[in-house]
């Protein structure tokens, strides 16, 4: 399945308790859209931003999901998981 970062750009001064419904309303909506898997989020520190990963069929079905639960969805990207481990020097 590819994998997707969305920026979503959040209104200034947005609370917690803001972010939190919008979490909730993601959730709740992505358990209607079973080709839809919220991987996982980062926020900015200053709450400006998220940046959240999924997994989707194509940017168009992130994108609806955003619609459905009313939160921002500024740029989707494909991307490809990298992993520190498979990096790793050996001892």
């Amino acid at each position: 399945m590819p994998r997707y970062v969305i920026e979503r750009t959040l209104p200034p001064g947005i609370t917690p308790a803001e972010v939190e419904d919008a979490v909730r309303r993601a959730i709740a909506v992505n358990t209607t859209l079973p080709q839809i898997r919220w991987v996982h989020s980062n926020l900015a520190v200053d709450r400006s931003k998220f940046f959240c990963e999924y997994e989707a069929p194509n940017p168009d079905a992130v994108r609806e999901a955003a619609r459905l639960a009313d939160i921002p969805c500024d740029r989707v990207t494909e991307v490809v998981e990298v992993c520190a481990a498979t990096y790793a020097l050996p001892s």
